[in-house]
């Protein structure tokens, strides 16, 4: 019930910014356990990790989610909430082999308008806690892509002030080099693969 009152409310832009601010208020534990609620066991993630590997050093697309008191900076994506154990509706429809691929695809679209090529999948990961929303287990799947435009016009575009987010989630965005990561309060899951795991999967980008 909790999940459609949310598709509802994003329908409705005006709505849409009030409840964000609303949710910004929210204690983190409070807003943790909503988003429970709102996606049962788990919230799976479609997340983009855009990084112009041609920079020294590399740049990664960091975007500022105004929802977020804490980790407000991170990549782009979304969520593909998990289903509930008892739909209502039997159904033999299944989904199409690159769901996640489409939900990164879309989320990057609806709120950025930056279309995206060359999607690979970079690294699954598991989250039982997540320090800015406790009681969320997230199950994030993170792909290697670039911006269709490609990263000069990107940054163009930002550093011209140009750019504008579509969404009222996002605040603003940058390409920021990977040595300067410590400057940004970032959203932990995020952290994690940016501060920890990338060094290890810096091959995969340059295939």
């Amino acid at each position: 019930m909790l999940s459609g009152l949310t598709h509802w409310i994003e329908r409705r832009p005006a709505l849409h910014r009030v409840a964000l601010r609303l949710w910004r208020l929210f204690p983190p534990r409070l807003a943790g356990l909503l988003k429970r609620f709102m996606a049962r066991d788990w919230i799976v993630g479609a997340v983009g990790v855009l990084i112009d590997m041609s920079r020294s050093p590399p740049e990664v697309l960091l975007i500022e989610h105004s929802y977020r008191r804490r980790g407000a900076w991170g990549l782009p994506g979304g969520s593909l909430e998990s289903m509930p154990q008892r739909p209502r509706v039997a159904t033999d429809a299944g989904l199409p082999d690159d769901v996640l691929e489409r939900t990164m695809e879309r989320e990057i679209l609806e709120e950025l308008g930056i279309g995206v090529t060359g999607i690979r999948l970079l690294r699954v990961d598991a989250m039982p806690f997540v320090e800015e929303e406790p009681g969320s287990n997230r199950l994030d799947f993170y792909f290697v892509c670039q911006p269709a435009m490609g990263y000069e016009a990107l940054r163009r575009q930002i550093d011209s002030g140009a750019f504008v987010a579509r969404s009222p989630e996002v605040t603003s965005a940058r390409l920021v080099p990977l040595t300067e990561l410590e400057r940004y309060d970032l959203y932990s899951p995020h952290a994690r693969l940016l501060q920890i795991d990338l060094p290890r999967l810096r091959p995969q980008l340059a295939v």
